[in-house]
């Protein structure tokens, strides 16, 4: 079931995740590659994962307040979401997250529709009211530090402005977006083969790049059950996992 199946554009978990403090950057990253997105990605389409999304901005230099990680997980519902923690597949890979996450920082929450004024600090926004297919298309991703010059409020002003004017994009099929005190995370869905790369130009005279990447296509070769090494999670990166949906909708 793998051809183009779309799904409401509020059926994503938005994904920001800071490192634990008892891991290091190398640790973080192996855990990710070798155990975390790959458990992901096998343990949770049979339950209605429908499109995962795992990124990792640059790490050198970040600042503490920008996500050390962020991802998009599409489910066929938000029902479908709730429902799969009956499954013991999804429940043991939501147990790893406390090994390696700062569970009290790192968050995840369905989006919400773009409202005309006011955004809200740490909620997801979508921008488009339609239904998408994120796996099948091309994404592109940005995440951003506030500038020091702005203030948080003046920040998440300028950052509705641009997305309200970025709505009206020609070939724009998804958008969703998320901003905290000090940074922002978004992602732009277009037609595969089809995207703009410098969507996100305008958000760079507001915030300090620390990722500004197409999502790459990344096939899964493996099983639960076979010899692998895991999925490469070494930043920057950012990957639009080719989920084996089994899910009907």
């Amino acid at each position: 079931m793998n051809e183009t199946r779309k799904v409401p554009p509020d059926a994503v978990h938005v994904w920001r995740g800071f490192r634990s403090e008892d891991k290091t950057q190398q640790q973080f990253e192996e855990f990710l590659g070798s155990v975390f997105v790959p458990g992901c990605s096998l343990l949770q389409p049979n339950a209605g994962l429908h499109a995962y999304i795992p990124s990792l901005p640059k790490h050198e230099g970040k600042p503490p307040t920008v996500p050390d990680q962020s991802a998009l997980m599409f489910w066929t519902s938000q029902q479908t979401y709730h429902d799969a923690f009956k499954c013991i597949a999804v429940r043991c890979y939501t147990n790893l997250h406390g090994d390696l996450y700062d569970t009290s920082r790192s968050a995840a929450e369905f989006p919400i529709q773009l409202p005309e004024k006011d955004l809200q600090p740490e909620t997801p926004y979508f921008l488009i009211d339609a239904p998408a297919d994120w796996m099948s298309g091309d994404v592109v991703h940005y995440i951003g530090a506030r500038n020091h010059n702005i203030s948080p409020e003046l920040f998440r002003t300028q950052t509705l402005q641009w997305a309200k004017s970025f709505q009206s994009a020609s070939g724009l099929e998804g958008g969703l977006l998320c901003v905290g005190e000090s940074y922002i995370v978004a992602w732009s869905l277009w037609s595969k083969g089809k995207s703009d790369p410098n969507c996100f130009a305008p958000l760079k005279s507001i915030t300090t790049t620390w990722l500004d990447q197409v999502s790459r296509h990344y096939e899964l070769g493996h099983g639960l059950w076979e010899g692998w090494s895991g999925i490469p999670m070494t930043a920057p990166n950012s990957l639009n996992i080719q989920l084996h949906r089994t899910v009907d909708i």
